[in-house]
């Protein structure tokens, strides 16, 4: 399974009084286009949406650091949809420890069910770890 950049180019979008941005950017990952949208706010959290032109946002799980721990404990739940196999939740644990467990991270991660999930996972996740560690000041 190979991963190919559809479109490089990010669509930043800064609203002056707030600081929020939006990044969105897609991969041909086995023959299916990913889209990824990333909105930050600035020192708290991150919201990623993952999935194909064709999904919805059908689920939405979410990681926070414990503040009451002097560990660098990390929380997480599903808030909404199905989350087979707690794709979304497992993700969003991975990028909040990447990223040093101080921001909530959500991400809703709509991909199909099917016989080659995990390596189409696998990939999908490569990609916005790609993404991330190559514009690691902006995160």
């Amino acid at each position: 399974m190979s991963s190919t950049v559809i479109s490089s180019d990010s669509i930043s979008n800064t609203d002056q009084s707030n600081g929020i941005k939006v990044t969105q950017f897609s991969r041909r990952i086995a023959d299916q286009i990913i889209l990824y949208q990333i909105i930050r706010y600035p020192d708290r959290c991150l919201f990623i949406w993952i999935g194909t032109p064709s999904c919805d946002m059908s689920n939405l799980a979410m990681t926070m650091p414990m503040t009451l721990s002097s560990t660098k404990e990390l929380l997480g739940t599903t808030l909404f949809g199905t989350d087979f196999y707690e794709q979304s939740l497992s993700l969003s644990k991975k990028l909040a420890r990447r990223l040093g467990g101080q921001k909530q991270v959500y991400i809703s991660l709509n991909l199909a069910n099917d016989a080659d999930n995990d390596m189409l996972l696998g990939e999908v996740e490569q990609a916005l770890f790609e993404h991330v560690r190559e514009n690691e000041q902006v995160y």
